[in-house]
């Protein structure tokens, strides 16, 4: 009886192994990747922390005028960005919502120590009177650890309630 069975070397049989296994990992962190969301820094003072953690800083009073306009002072230190305006009920439907972006060039944009009244896209005041329920919502603007410039809407935990 003749025996001619050929087999994978060990040396070889390992490398495979090794090689298969460092391509699965990498798989599954190019899918993890998705996933785990970038970290947004921001920078007031010389003071890094994470847009999120400066949203509990920012202070809006509400400004309210008798033809039913309403706005915000930032008393805080700092910069608002944009707003999440949240607007609930009335003209728009009984328990239904909206959440309207307002850009920095149509007045979300409000520094420290400075004042807006909310137009909507029609150059128009908003009026409170038409909703059951209005909730502005900052957004700040922070760097990512690349350097890229992003947008970071805070929770509605920090909102301002008209």
């Amino acid at each position: 009886m003749r025996k001619n069975k050929k087999a994978v070397s060990p040396m070889v049989s390992t490398v495979l192994l090794i090689m298969i296994v460092v391509i699965l990992a990498i798989i599954i962190l190019m899918w993890s990747r998705g996933f785990i969301k970038e970290a947004i820094l921001k920078d007031i003072g010389g003071e890094s922390k994470r847009v999120e953690q400066f949203c509990s800083e920012v202070s809006m009073v509400a400004i309210l005028n008798d033809e039913g306009s309403f706005g915000f002072t930032n008393n805080g230190n700092v910069p608002v960005y944009a707003l999440d305006l949240k607007l609930s009920g009335g003209i728009i439907g009984e328990g239904n919502s909206d959440i309207v972006n307002i850009r920095p060039e149509k007045g979300g944009l409000v520094n420290p120590g400075f004042s807006t009244l909310i137009k909507d896209e029609y150059e128009n005041y908003y009026n409170y009177y038409d909703y059951d329920e209005v909730k502005i919502i900052p957004v700040l603007l922070g760097k990512t650890k690349t350097g890229a410039i992003k947008e970071k809407g805070c929770e509605e935990i920090y909102s301002l309630k008209i």
